[in-house]
């Protein structure tokens, strides 16, 4: 334990100051040190308190996002986890408001006509249609 936590202590003093215990364990692993992840999480604490408090502290900066209003840009997305059992997740939504455009289910997504024909959907019950999509 001890050659872990003075390697641990090394790559604080270089580049590993920004790390947290997860990369800490993986550059352990690298080094050929076999190590439990929760053994470099307890060493990582107690070596360099300040530093986990403010790795902890930060909080997920998102980036700036703009739209002139509703229904300015829509988003769509498509989830394939569960097409080995037939059943592929279509959705929209407006990029503002985060209201539901459409969900839809579907044996594929892939198919543009089918994409097609749910935004030719939304845009009739919507009265109208937005400036950008994505």
């Amino acid at each position: 334990m001890a050659s872990v936590t003075h390697f641990i202590q090394n790559e604080l003093l270089q580049s590993g100051q920004l790390h947290g215990y997860r990369m800490m364990a993986v550059r352990c692993k690298e080094s050929g040190l076999n190590v439990r992840m929760e053994d470099v999480r307890i060493i990582s604490l107690y070596l360099d308190p300040v530093g986990v408090a403010l790795r902890r502290s930060i909080s997920i900066r998102r980036r700036a996002y703009y739209a002139a209003g509703p229904n300015f840009i829509w988003h769509f997305d498509g989830y394939d986890k569960l097409k080995p059992f037939g059943l592929c997740i279509s959705g929209c939504i407006c990029g503002i408001s985060r209201r539901l455009i459409w969900l839809n289910v579907y044996h594929t997504n892939k198919n543009p006509r089918v994409i097609g024909g749910y935004y030719l959907e939304a845009v009739k019950i919507h009265g109208g249609f937005p400036r950008f999509v994505r």
